[in-house]
């Protein structure tokens, strides 16, 4: 640590805490023509003090004096930020320094002093240091009484004690840890929120203004960008894995509100389907971890639950989140509430998309809330693969917390929303919905064929920029978990105008063939040789078709060819239900 005399005109280094004589510290904002230590070691003493930022060092200095101190500690001119192993100390070290120092002085430049004590409160909420990113730690690392601020002419206005209202209404800080409380009872959330609003220069320092809140220290490299934003989050995640109110950033809804972007039944049953809305559809998808503080604006009341530490306790002991790909990752968390959709609003093509709906119980929940037993839920939604993406909104539950969940915990992959990229001929399920007891047993693509099928996603995509022609996927359903008797539905392209070409065939699943009255029901393992019992070739650009052929259940397919931007490149949009009366 590097101080500089408050009398004479010299600096000092000093290799450990132990050895530090007692110092001030400052905390400002920094503004034009600072002095830097390079100014300080190669400029003459008269050009130093000609420059516009020597005011305020002379004004620290002599107000160490006149308390009693002979040492100063000023971030303009005690870091020697051309060495970047020297500024990666000093960032990692300056929580802990403000913390130590024998008095903090807070001079707040563009406010001027008054006895009106009013009048002087409306002043400090505008300044402009309530605004910036590392005063953050500058207000919250002294003691209480150790924190003194001062007018823009150095005019002493109070300690941090004596301004704990007006200061915790301006930061939405709480005001037991303006008053001392240790920061570590304090959630993730919580920490987050109160830099939500704040600014920095660079857009490193977003992330490394707030290690000594987190008590986390790590390199600094310059130029990342929001890397470096995301490199705090992982390093938070790793050190205290329990507290879930990481995950717990974007507005906030409550289970009632967020029920209008989960479909209900008539979502299914319509002929006409769903149309893009941003009301109801999730434009968006994101990974677990946040862009920015920003996200945790309205975070600020979500602590970590009692349950947290049970969670982690637990005999077949969960796993820490794990990091499985550049955004991805991979952690257990509490499920509830199966087999529920949601609308997803695809940009290219322009439709609403029915998607898998996850509630993943976070383990938190609001502080104050009068029922300690509900929980903030974290919707996630199917985004190809084994992967899944959450929207930025959150869920609020109120009235049942996670106790009943825990059990039901399952491993999640988290990642944000993938890129997909769109091929000519490709088919996107826009709807893919059986009515129970029907069920779904799978899909198959054929043998030699140039397509992928994400059934996550309900995408069929193929690498080849024209539509590849044949038998393209199959899918299956069987009548109920006690029949095996069902039904394969085959998706063909068509060389001619790339036409789709749809068959529906009885199938049993059991492996035997089996005539009953005027249908047969074909072997599975034969049913590459079975004769089709129903076929179409959809119409463009649009076209339907209901299939009504009892015992074999209905089988609605609605077709819309669309062109991608205005482009030659074509999909297939379909709607598939089966099992459903829709006349």
């Amino acid at each position: 640590m590097r101080l500089l005399h408050a009398s004479e005109w010299r600096m000092t280094d000093f290799i450990s805490d132990d050895a530090n004589p007692r110092y001030a510290i400052l905390s400002h904002t920094w503004g034009l023509d600072e002095v830097t230590y390079r100014d300080w070691r190669k400029l003459s003493i008269s050009d130093v003090k000609l420059k516009a930022g020597y005011s305020k060092i002379i004004a620290c200095r002599e107000q160490a004096v006149r308390d009693g101190l002979e040492w100063v500690w000023i971030d303009t001119c005690c870091i020697d930020k051309s060495s970047s192993a020297e500024l990666t100390e000093a960032i990692n070290s300056m929580f802990r320094w403000y913390t130590n120092a024998a008095v903090c002085y807070v001079v707040l430049s563009d406010v001027e002093a008054t006895s009106d004590r009013a009048v002087l409160e409306e002043r400090m909420a505008k300044s402009r240091w309530f605004t910036r990113g590392w005063t953050l730690q500058e207000l919250l690392a002294p003691p209480p009484e150790k924190l003194i601020f001062y007018s823009g002419e150095w005019t002493r206005l109070g300690s941090k004690t004596d301004f704990v209202d007006i200061v915790s209404s301006i930061t939405r800080i709480n005001k037991q840890y303006l008053q001392g409380q240790d920061l570590r009872h304090a959630s993730v959330a919580q920490k987050m929120s109160w830099a939500a609003l704040r600014q920095t220069s660079r857009l490193e320092d977003v992330a490394y203004c707030l290690l000594g809140l987190f008590d986390i220290n790590m390199p600094m490299i310059y130029g990342e960008g929001d890397r470096a934003f995301i490199r705090l989050q992982e390093a938070i995640m790793t050190s205290t894995p329990d507290d879930h109110s990481l995950f717990a950033w974007g507005p906030i809804l409550d289970e009632a509100d967020i029920a209008s972007k989960v479909t209900n039944r008539s979502e299914v049953l319509r002929k006409e389907p769903p149309r893009p809305d941003s009301a109801t559809c999730e434009l968006e998808l994101f990974g677990l971890l946040a862009a920015s503080p920003k996200d945790f604006e309205h975070s600020g009341n979500i602590i970590v639950s009692r349950e947290a530490a049970r969670f982690y306790k637990r005999p077949d002991n969960p796993n820490v989140p794990t990091k499985v790909g550049r955004d991805a990752f991979r952690l257990d968390l509490p499920m509830w509430r199966k087999n529920m959709k949601a609308l997803y609003h695809w940009k290219e093509p322009n439709i609403a998309q029915l998607r898998n709906l996850h509630y993943a119980t976070l383990l938190c929940h609001f502080e104050g809330d009068p029922s300690s037993s509900s929980s903030v839920i974290l919707p996630l939604l199917s985004n190809g693969g084994r992967t899944l993406s959450r929207p930025r909104t959150l869920c609020y539950r109120r009235g049942r917390g996670v106790q009943f969940s825990v059990k039901k915990t399952k491993t999640v992959s988290i990642a944000p929303e993938a890129q997909i990229r769109i091929s000519n001929g490709d088919i996107i399920f826009r709807r893919r919905r059986c009515a129970p007891p029907i069920y779904a047993t799978g899909s198959s693509i054929s043998t030699g064929s140039w397509y992928d099928f994400d059934g996550a996603i309900g995408f069929l995509s193929s690498s080849s920029p024209q539509p590849r022609h044949g038998r393209m996927l199959t899918l299956n359903y069987k009548l109920s978990d006690k029949d095996d008797r069902g039904m394969a539905v085959v998706f063909h392209r068509l060389s001619t105008d790339d036409q789709l070409f749809i068959e529906v065939i009885p199938v049993n699943f059991s492996g035997k063939e089996i005539e009953s009255g005027d249908m047969t029901w074909y072997s599975s393992t034969t049913l590459n040789q079975a004769t089709p019992t129903f076929t179409r070739s959809m119409a463009l650009p649009s076209d339907e078709w209901h299939v009504q052929r009892s015992p074999m259940p209905d089988v609605y397919l609605r077709s819309e060819r669309v062109s991608i931007d205005g482009s030659d490149i074509f999909v297939d949009v379909l709607d598939l239900l089966v099992g459903f009366d829709l006349d």
